[in-house]
């Protein structure tokens, strides 16, 4: 009977020491951040060999230039099925703390035509922002 009464206690000690989604970015060592990134996408399709997930890590403070790239990471997918999971790591002296940053995400075919992308912002480091992005994408026809 103690064993039973023992257990709940711990599993909340543990509970309550577990990181959470809004931790700041995770120290790598040397200097770097990483930012944790889920991707997936409504349809239920299997996507076949030949496409390409690509996350990318963006500096989006400046609203009239094109955002500026921290992080990139690009896989094929083989005929994996979602959720796609991405681990962008960069040097933490990038990250300007005025600044805002955004994850997005896109998959494109084998020919290069873009089939799904981002349609919402994910912001990401500052601000209060997480360094993790669970993002779903949207079809493109």
């Amino acid at each position: 009977m103690r064993i039973p009464a023992l257990a709940l206690p711990f599993a909340l000690t543990l509970a309550a020491c577990a990181p959470t989604d809004n931790a700041p970015p995770t120290d790598v060592g040397h200097g770097m951040a990483v930012v944790n990134v889920t991707a997936t996408y409504r349809e239920r399709i299997l996507l076949p060999p030949g496409h390409v997930l690509t996350v990318r890590v963006e500096d989006v403070s400046l609203a009239d230039a094109p955002a500026r790239v921290l992080a990139e990471h690009r896989e094929p997918l083989e005929g994996r099925a979602p959720p796609y999971q991405a681990t962008l790591g960069f040097p933490r002296s990038q990250i300007d703390p005025r600044h805002t940053y955004a994850v997005r995400a896109e998959i494109r075919d084998a020919a290069g035509a873009l089939r799904f992308t981002t349609d919402t912002r994910h912001a990401v480091l500052t601000n209060g922002a997480p360094a993790s992005a669970d993002i779903v994408m949207v079809g493109v026809r």
